[in-house]
């Protein structure tokens, strides 16, 4: 019952926002990987003398922030050898993993979060929320974030979810097809491979380039075919 609540109470701060925001409006979307949290609706107008815009940003789910050693920049996180670790090519150890999954996000445009998480007898996952441009209502452009898990279990074996929100029905030219995505990735040869080895921090980064790269290419051919 309590999700059902959270469920009706999304789908109609989704619709007032939608009635009380300008046709111009750019929307952006943004609906957390976990259930919980509060509803947030923030509308902001900037008025000139020429046109008006508006931001609608709809934000479902909590999420938690990390304080870290950052570099010059104050970007990106730094290991304790003071490298900021960005490709899977610099991940020596599951220190470096943590860095790894913080910074690239910074590295990849349409990366959103990166996570990584390990059971018993050998069994892990990661995870790789990934943003998608599409319209919403087939008129106002609009993100929609994929989550892809890539899980090996205790035996060895390989398996691939990808999923949209629950309100991406709403959403076109998304440029997510579920299977063609999961297909891509099982018949990966980076991610077979780290199915039938003792994954070690490397191997883990090695198969998170390996999902974005699966995940940029369907975007990239989907992107033309809606295009022609």
């Amino acid at each position: 019952m309590k999700n059902l609540n959270v469920f009706t109470g999304a789908t109609s701060a989704l619709l007032v926002a939608l009635v009380f925001a300008p046709l111009s409006t750019y929307a952006q979307i943004d609906v957390g990987t976990g259930v919980s949290g509060d509803l947030k609706v923030e509308t902001t107008t900037v008025n000139s003398t020429s046109s008006t815009d508006g931001v609608l940003e709809i934000n479902l789910g909590g999420g938690a922030t990390t304080t870290a050693e950052t570099d010059s920049d104050g970007t990106l996180m730094i290991n304790d050898s003071g490298v900021a670790i960005t490709v899977a090519a610099e991940v020596k150890s599951d220190a470096d993993l943590e860095v790894f999954a913080k910074n690239y996000p910074e590295q990849e445009e349409q990366v959103d979060e990166v996570e990584f998480a390990s059971g018993t007898n050998g069994a892990w996952e990661t995870t790789v929320v990934y943003k998608h441009e599409g319209k919403l209502f087939g008129l106002m452009p609009v993100t929609v974030k994929s989550t892809t898990v890539v899980e090996v279990d205790e035996e060895g074996r390989l398996s691939v979810d990808s999923n949209l929100p629950w309100w991406n029905f709403v959403v076109t030219e998304k440029n997510h097809a579920e299977t063609e995505i999961e297909s891509r990735i099982l018949d990966n040869a980076t991610v077979m491979a780290a199915a039938e080895v003792e994954a070690n921090a490397a191997v883990k980064a090695q198969v998170v380039e390996a999902v974005v790269a699966e995940l940029n290419a369907h975007t990239y051919i989907h992107a033309a075919i809606n295009v022609n």
